[in-house]
């Protein structure tokens, strides 16, 4: 008999409206690997409110110095992960995940329209972590959709995957904590 794993590779988690945690309370994550080992992936909607520049002084003077900053999760903060997302002239649009600085400026110089996002951290399940926390309603699974990533503020990033998924949820109230979704 084959064995096959199921997995939740390039999907989004959001963290369930129940959730109450320190980190990852209403986040979230693009999962970009998931297999029998473990899982990881990045929190897609906590800017840091930093640039590239601002974190790390190779930066200054390149395309790439007042490129956005997003907590990417817990795990190796010291870090970073770069997100493309262009037009290719082959797809609607191209996405990118963990390319180097060089490549990122090589797609902007082809590609005035390119956005580019940089992940500090990630976050990273054991073997079957995730599986388990999504059978316990941890998070609500969605097909990724990577234009979210660029074209929805990171504050409207969290309810708007909840409520694609979940429409039941749209009278829950913010938490305090949150700025005001309407």
């Amino acid at each position: 008999m084959r064995n096959c794993y199921s997995d939740y590779s390039w999907n989004f988690l959001a963290a369930s409206p129940s959730f109450d945690g320190p980190f990852f309370e209403e986040s979230v994550v693009l999962v970009v690997e998931d297999g029998e080992d473990g899982s990881f992936g990045v929190i897609v909607n906590k800017p840091t409110g930093k640039t590239l520049g601002e974190i790390d002084g190779t930066f200054i003077g390149t395309k790439l110095e007042n490129v956005e900053v997003f907590d990417g999760g817990p795990m190796s903060r010291e870090n970073v992960s770069l997100a493309i997302c262009y037009d290719n002239g082959k797809d609607e649009g191209a996405f990118s995940f963990g390319i180097s600085p060089k490549k990122a400026i090589e797609i902007f110089e082809k590609n005035a329209d390119a956005k580019l996002a940089a992940y500090a951290g990630y976050a990273g399940w054991a073997a079957n972590q995730l599986k388990g926390e999504i059978g316990e309603g941890t998070w609500v699974v969605s097909n990724a959709d990577v234009n979210i990533i660029f074209d929805s503020p990171a504050a409207d990033m969290w309810r708007r995957v909840v409520l694609r998924e979940c429409p039941e949820f749209s009278g829950l109230v913010p938490p305090k904590s949150a700025p005001s979704l309407n």
